[in-house]
């Protein structure tokens, strides 16, 4: 189940993780433009998908390797009462039957035996085809997060010099007029709320690119009764004999 998952995620993913690739290796997050930041964000996003999926894939095969571990297991504890019980019987009729049905039991763990070591196997694939990708996500989030910082800053910078090149602009245009130099003093009201419009208006746009700066911020016995008796004394089901006084004292001493 998991190869063809896996198969089936990597085969879906080849082109976005090609290009993704391609992208993280060239993108350096001190002289990245808007667009190429852009273009790596909208990578990652697709990225992040096939991540996802995979972890899923990750979670479904280990749960299901976990569990067939645990059958294989408790046949395997039952096969050794089986066999302790046919060393112990009291007559070759009973033995017989006893080998009889250990004999069952162990062609069924011969055959679980592959499919176990092959569900093992498999979880560990996924799992790492998993923090492959994981880390892939992460190295790009950091990238994306410094490079998208080094922007909003710069935008920063941008707005704040504007506004003091307005104000001084503003300040010239008074000393002007108090000089002589320039009249219509009324047209300064008017530059001024012009100049105060744009300025609100790229303090706006600022506030977009830190709040999308913040948001980039990143981040599973059939039919044979002795088979069947000795899986229920396997699981721990079966109430345990009773133990004689001697028993019990010699156990105590140990």
């Amino acid at each position: 189940m998991i190869s063809f998952l896996k198969h089936y995620f990597e085969k879906k993913a080849e082109n976005v993780q090609n290009g993704f690739t391609k992208l993280l290796v060239e993108f350096d997050p001190q002289t990245a433009s808007e667009a190429e930041i852009g273009e790596l964000d909208e990578a990652l996003t697709k990225l992040t998908q096939q991540m996802v999926g995979a972890k899923n894939a990750w979670d479904k095969e280990l749960r299901q390797s976990q569990e067939i571990q645990k059958n294989y297991d408790l046949r395997l504890s039952a096969a050794e009462r089986l066999q302790a019980k046919s060393a112990a019987a009291p007559s070759p009729e009973e033995k017989a039957q006893v080998e009889a049905s250990l004999a069952k039991l162990l062609d069924e763990l011969e055959k679980m035996a592959p499919e176990v070591q092959r569900e093992a196997q498999e979880a560990k694939e996924s799992q790492g085809y998993y923090e492959e990708l994981n880390q892939a996500v992460k190295t790009a989030s950091e990238r994306l997060k410094t490079a998208r910082e080094r922007l909003s800053d710069a935008q920063r910078r941008m707005d704040l010099a504007k506004v003091r090149m307005e104000r001084a602009k503003e300040q010239e245009d008074q000393a002007m007029v108090l000089s002589g130099i320039k009249k219509q003093a009324s047209s300064i009201g008017t530059a001024f709320e012009a100049m105060s419009k744009r300025a609100d208006e790229m303090e706006t746009q600022a506030e977009v690119h830190r709040q999308k700066a913040q948001l980039l911020t990143p981040p599973q016995g059939g039919d044979d009764p002795l088979i069947a008796a000795a899986l229920k004394e396997a699981s721990g089901d079966t109430a345990k004999p009773q133990q004689s006084l001697a028993d019990r004292l010699a156990a105590l001493k140990k």
